[in-house]
């Protein structure tokens, strides 16, 4: 399949055919959203989408991804892989993972999982929920450390409603210097959909 799409690299992880990807771009301009920017350069990635204020944000990428044909994998509890919801889960690339075993045993399979993978991207919301954060959560980056791999920021552009391929950020070998950096970063450049939301108001 030949993929010409300017937002993708030709190292990115591909999913769908030429009816999903239609699909994809006629329901991301009923939405009046629009994909911008590019992926990066690299096989294997972990992107996390921020700021993450508000259903739009996941209704919004998915339709980006699907549209562009890229493939990024989604963390979902292993109890939900029942069928028929399973087999449709790991079609759209939700990966099922066992948090009952805490959060270095999901690093280690998340870990496992990106080495035996020849292109992969797993996706994170580090602020894990809609609502205001004084700091990110680092799972996302306890993940890259791990397996060494980068971050790349999908950002949020609420005001002219893009999904913005953003940047690799770079990062320093102190995961709580990072995941302060990034937010300092995303805060000073996007605003979400939401800006209440995503930092709070000083007067």
């Amino acid at each position: 399949m030949k993929y010409d799409n300017p937002h993708m690299s030709p190292h990115s992880p591909r999913m769908g055919n030429a009816f999903t990807r239609g699909f994809g771009s006629f329901m991301l301009k009923l939405t009046g959203w629009k994909l911008k920017g590019r992926m990066p350069d690299v096989d294997k990635f972990v992107i996390i989408g921020v700021p993450h204020t508000s259903n739009w944000d996941a209704i919004s990428a998915s339709l980006a991804m699907l549209a562009s044909g890229f493939k990024y994998t989604f963390l979902i509890k292993k109890e939900w892989f029942f069928w028929p919801m399973g087999p449709l889960f790991r079609a759209l690339g939700g990966y099922p993972v066992d948090r009952g075993k805490g959060g270095k045993a999901v690093v280690e399979q998340l870990t496992k999982y990106i080495e035996e993978s020849d292109r992969v991207c797993i996706g994170f919301p580090p602020e894990g929920t809609r609502s205001l954060v004084r700091k990110y959560k680092t799972g996302f980056l306890r993940v890259a450390y791990a397996a060494d791999v980068p971050v790349f920021i999908c950002a949020f552009d609420g005001p002219n409603k893009h999904v913005v391929l953003d940047r690799l950020f770079p990062l320093t070998g102190d995961i709580d210097v990072d995941a302060r950096a990034i937010k300092d970063y995303v805060d000073a450049n996007w605003t979400g959909v939401h800006p209440e939301r995503q930092k709070a108001v000083t007067g």
